[in-house]
């Protein structure tokens, strides 16, 4: 996660407010370290963080442009990285920190942070709380919320001996891409969010939410640069990540720390129009009960877990193996919702809020899997998608005019304010 942050009207000097700035941040994630502890130990094992106080890997830096000088670079999106901890890496480092944080001023005193956070401590929703919470603590009375605390207790049952072939890492593994990634960014406004609602909606799913009706658009397109660029009809296997805390009856709160996330999947057909594909997202979504949640709790959660997520795998595999031309696949994650663009140090939100795109080195050998993030915007009225696949297959969905209709390649992050 990346949140820049712009430079606001102030009488000091430049240098006085970022030298400020830097301290407050430094000195309020050392107290929310406090409340956070796995977050500042050692990953020892797979399974096991030694909550040993070594406090996380931190990083200053300091760039000679301003914010807007930045995003004017045509290539500002494969410079995010940058932007990031030097070991970005999809694993924990191997140093075992299990939080990795950057912050870089610029010129202009805006501040961008850069944080990486492992799934062996948090998901997304968790990853959010604890950056608000950092927040919080920074604004030194201006509060904006009520402070919670995190919660570390989880409601499921603890093994030790947890099976590493049903985590969704070995879910996701099956469909590894190795060679060039191409990643871009669309952008969806209010308008054409409000008629893909319109032509997605059905006698099944007569209200869409934005994050189905843009999703399922997405999955359409992505099918057809599948099947321009080999040729061969073949039907699309998507994951979603669903977060659990959502699902529970009544909800867990989002101060629950861990991964409280489920992949249940679904196969959408190449020949699929909107609405279709909207019923099977709600479809896969809501297969996800509160009556789901609660198997997994209590002296049988544990191999309920287990049976449940090797069914998942084991229908994946089904899945790639029945069609003579094998199956396309996509990844779903949402961050919708996370509040992201709430979280304020105590000189305002975030002006924009990024994953990364592929570097400038990317290479022939990359490692990565089909995947797709959906995120807010700062007035949260529109959707920013981000879209990876391989290079020649987003040569190919980039010019789709149909996608092209609904929404904007690539835009100056300076243009998202609503």
């Amino acid at each position: 996660m990346v949140l820049f942050y712009s430079a606001d009207q102030n009488t000091q000097t430049i240098t006085d407010i970022t030298q400020q700035r830097m301290k407050q941040l430094r000195e309020s994630l050392a107290q929310v370290l406090t409340l956070f502890y796995p977050f500042a130990g050692r990953v020892k094992d797979k399974i096991t963080i030694d909550c040993n106080d070594k406090g996380v890997h931190y990083t200053e830096a300091k760039v000679s442009c301003s914010l807007a000088e930045f995003f004017n670079q045509s290539n500002f999106l494969s410079l995010i990285y940058k932007l990031l901890p030097n070991q970005a890496t999809m694993e924990v480092s191997a140093e075992g920190y299990t939080t990795m944080a950057k912050v870089t001023c610029f010129a202009c005193g805006g501040i961008v942070i850069g944080a990486l956070i492992s799934h062996m401590v948090a998901d997304g929703a968790g990853a959010s709380f604890f950056l608000n919470s950092w927040g919080s603590n920074s604004c030194i009375g201006k509060f904006q919320h009520t402070f919670e605390f995190p919660n570390f207790d989880t409601p499921f049952p603890r093994n030790n001996a947890s099976l590493q072939d049903t985590n969704a890492m070995h879910l996701c593994g099956q469909f590894l891409n190795k060679g060039r990634l191409g990643s871009r960014r669309f952008l969806f406004d209010e308008e054409a969010i409000s008629k893909l609602r319109a032509q997605g909606s059905s006698s099944i799913v007569q209200n869409p939410t934005r994050v189905e009706v843009v999703a399922s658009l997405i999955c359409k397109c992505v099918a057809k640069a599948y099947k321009a660029n080999t040729g061969l009809e073949r039907p699309t296997l998507i994951t979603h990540a669903v977060n659990l805390r959502r699902r529970a009856s009544p909800n867990f709160p989002n101060s629950c720390m861990g991964n409280f996330v489920w992949l249940p999947t679904a196969l959408m057909s190449q020949n699929y129009e909107l609405p279709k594909l909207v019923t099977k997202f709600r479809e896969a979504v809501t297969s996800i009960s509160s009556d789901f949640v609660k198997s997994f709790q209590g002296e049988a959660g544990y191999v309920n877990y287990c049976k449940s997520s090797k069914q998942v795998i084991e229908t994946a595999s089904r899945v790639a193996q029945m069609n003579s031309s094998g199956v396309n696949y996509l990844h779903y994650t949402s961050w919708c919702n996370f509040g992201l663009y709430d979280v304020d140090f105590g000189w305002g939100k975030p002006i924009w809020v990024s994953c990364v795109a592929d570097s400038l080195d990317n290479k022939d050998d990359t490692l990565f899997f089909n995947s797709v993030i959906l995120m807010d915007t700062p007035l949260g009225k529109r959707i920013e998608v981000w879209v990876y696949l391989k290079e020649d297959e987003m040569a190919i969905l980039q010019q789709d005019k149909e996608l092209l209709t609904f929404a904007t390649m690539d835009p100056s992050p300076l243009q998202l304010k609503d």
